[in-house]
């Protein structure tokens, strides 16, 4: 299938595969924006991974080059190296949920890098915002990461061994984790991803030693899960490991071996935190007793930080093994979760529809809104619609006075925020239609979001905390001084960043979970703006994740909400090649130089026109609609017109081509013949030049057999 859509696209119906031929086309021709984007959006569990997923496999085929005959050739193995990241991505970013079985947990922008001659060289990763928070809590019916489940029932008896894993486990076990034993088809399933996720690793590069370090990092993590806390009658005294529940001093001895820290280092930079007091020139540094909450808090805190840089690390290492040296283009592939509503949503959930509010917006702005206003600017006759625009959505939670200003506001004061304090503060500081309070049915603070897709309800309890993401420096120092020379460089990279707050220039900066997504979606952002953009949207076919279970009310109202129906009727009546007249000229003026009519009095737009009659009139005169129009500075093509031209203009190339190779041939067969003529003039002259010196040679013996004689 694959071929048959690069070999004719149009021949075929719409695909996944067409979208990725014609961003690859655009890229070939290199007109307007030369570098391509491709977003894939929909709700969670639509199939947006899935698509990802062809496309990434479509474009490494069709776009490699092999000219040395190498077995295998180096396309294929940046090809290999290249597919082998999503397996590994997959397994560390993608988690089941309630409404999707491999829903990715995180946002990814995959680069495609292209060579001058248009094959794919390298390419690179940017991630965005890995949910991981995931890591020590997940919700009824869903669950952690895929590569906890994947160790536990893959590994082999010597790796749980390496691991101190228990080899029988249940549900009571580990806390992080949520096991059934009863579904073997998914512990199965597991198992064979396990496999399929080691291989992919040797072959990015990982060798064995460095994933048996990582894995150890993650069992880890693990047995962190499992470190509880006692403490006495007294909230002032400092808590102590519960020693009497079983499991608990196993798990603190196993924690502390895999990271490679002393236990006795560990339990105290748990159940102590470090405050620092300056007045003038001295600074006092005293540590003091965490209650128990606190000492489970600082526990998952120390969980999430240590599984965050292994997802960066690796992330990074795949980079470095598929990065380009040099490259002149790139095919971007945004793969983003999808729009989402649980029964409880929090920080996550926000950041997560936050970045469909902002994809939804460049849709409407780069297809819809774009289309009408370039239409009218050019004097083209059009039918204008009305579009919903999500700028109002966006304001409330990005805008000056919005719910990311005041959840940063709070985060500020450093204190402790009431849950119900703020979200009565949300209400009245923010008055939009787009911005409302819980049904009465909810009886935790929330308040609730108009999208573009549906209302959600948030809630409020954890907002602030979770926005902090402050990390304990204590926490970091403690992994600096690991005996694993892995933990000690999953820490030292961007330490600076992972701690909050930080100071620039001598005053106190907040960062927060909210700031470091909204900059690096805004980057995102002005990276398409930069690009030629495609869209492919996942539509779910019902809530329930079965197969041959269709809702058309769900399906309407997704079509409806993320615009689709509006995109139809302008691909059906609209022109969605522009091109100026300048560009246009530039590329197919050779369709009129070998034309009788003489063109060198015209000007630009008249010797469009002139190309545009030779090329498409006899279409038009079978169809109602014109197949292209004239603006003030632009011409417009309707849908397959430009690949006319560019079939017009190859025929063209191909018979220059031919007369070139004609002449080429005639001067190659002139020069034959004038050397073979040479070569019998050379031959003659040296005949001549012989019987010259034989003649002499006979007349000068002549002479001396005469004077001889005589």
């Amino acid at each position: 299938m694959i071929h048959r859509y690069h070999s004719d696209q149009k021949a075929h119906p719409p695909h996944v595969f067409g979208i990725a031929e014609t961003a690859l086309c655009n890229l070939t021709r290199r007109l307007d924006k030369i570098n391509q984007s491709i977003i894939v959006s929909g709700e969670s569990g639509s199939g947006k991974t899935w698509n990802a997923r062809c496309l990434l496999k479509y474009l490494t085929m069709v776009a490699v080059c092999n000219p040395g005959g190498f077995t295998p050739s180096p396309a294929d193995c940046i090809e290999r190296r290249i597919l082998d990241s999503n397996p590994i991505l997959e397994a560390f970013g993608n988690a089941s949920t309630t409404r999707n079985h491999n829903s990715s947990r995180f946002g990814k922008y995959i680069q495609l890098q292209f060579s001058r001659g248009n094959h794919v060289v390298g390419a690179s990763i940017q991630t965005y915002l890995l949910e991981k928070t995931r890591v020590v809590y997940q919700c009824d019916g869903a669950r952690n990461f895929h590569i906890f489940y994947q160790m536990l029932f893959g590994g082999n008896e010597r790796e749980m061994r390496n691991w101190l894993l228990p080899n029988v486990l249940s549900s009571d076990n580990l806390n992080y984790v949520k096991l059934n034993r009863s579904e073997d088809a998914c512990n199965q399933k597991d198992k064979q991803d396990f496999i399929v996720t080691k291989q992919a690793m040797c072959n990015v590069g990982l060798s064995r030693s460095q994933q048996q370090e990582l894995f150890k990092v993650l069992s880890g993590i693990l047995h962190l899960g499992n470190i509880e806390f006692i403490s006495d009658d007294d909230v002032t005294g400092p808590c102590e490991i519960d020693s009497e529940k079983q499991g608990v001093d196993t798990s603190v001895n196993a924690a502390a071996q895999l990271l490679g820290l002393d236990v006795d280092a560990l339990t105290r930079c748990l159940a102590f935190r470090q405050i620092t007091a300056s007045h003038k020139r001295r600074k006092s540094v005293f540590m003091k007793p965490c209650l128990k909450d606190e000492c489970h808090t600082r526990r998952d805190c120390l969980a999430k930080l240590l599984y965050a840089r292994v997802f960066d690390w690796l992330v990074g290492f795949i980079n470095g093994c598929t990065m380009a040296r040099s490259w002149q283009s790139y095919i971007g592939l945004l793969d983003v979760y999808g729009f989402e509503s649980f029964s409880f949503n929090s920080l996550e959930q926000l950041c997560i529809n936050y970045a469909n509010e902002k994809l939804q917006q460049h849709f409407v702005h780069n297809f819809l809104k774009a289309e009408q206003d370039d239409c009218q600017s050019e004097g083209i006759p059009w039918k204008f619609e009305d579009f919903t625009d999500n700028k109002t959505c966006l304001d409330v939670i990005e805008g000056n006075i919005s719910i990311f200003a005041l959840m940063t506001q709070q985060c500020k004061l450093n204190r402790h925020s009431d849950p119900s304090s703020f979200c009565e503060f949300l209400h009245d500081t923010i008055s939009s239609a787009n911005l409302s309070r819980s049904h009465m049915s909810v009886t935790s603070p929330a308040f609730v979001v108009h999208h573009y897709a549906e209302k959600v309800t948030y809630q409020v309890d954890g907002l602030i905390e979770k926005n902090k993401d402050g990390i304990p420096a204590e926490l970091v120092d403690l992994l600096k001084i690991s005996s694993k020379k892995f933990v000690q460089q999953l820490v030292d990279a961007n330490v600076t960043s992972l701690q909050s707050p930080s100071k620039t220039k001598g005053k106190k900066t907040t960062s927060t979970v909210v700031s470091k997504f909204k900059n690096s979606l805004d980057s995102l952002m002005a990276t398409l703006h930069e690009t030629t953009p495609h869209y492919i949207r996942c539509i779910k076919p019902s809530l329930e994740c079965q197969p041959d279970s269709f809702d058309n009310v769900h399906v309407i109202n997704q079509l409806r909400a993320c615009g689709v129906l509006e995109t139809i009727e302008i691909s059906a009546t609209g022109f969605p090649t522009r091109m100026l007249y300048s560009d246009f000229l530039k590329r197919y003026e050779l369709l009129i130089r070998s034309n009788s009519e003489d063109v060198k009095d015209l000007d630009t737009k008249s010797k469009c026109a002139v190309i545009t009659n030779l090329v498409l009139a006899e279409a038009d005169k079978e169809n109602k609609m014109k197949s292209f129009l004239f603006g003030k500075t632009k011409i417009f093509l309707r849908e397959g017109q430009l690949d006319k031209l560019e079939v017009a203009r190859l025929k063209e190339f191909n018979l220059s081509a031919g007369v070139i190779q004609i002449w080429w041939r005639k001067i190659l067969a002139t020069k034959s013949k004038q050397e073979a003529a040479v070569v019998i003039i050379q031959a003659g002259i040296d005949c001549n030049s012989v019987l010259t010196n034989i003649l002499q040679a006979s007349c000068c013996y002549q002479t001396k057999s005469l004077i001889v004689t005589n």
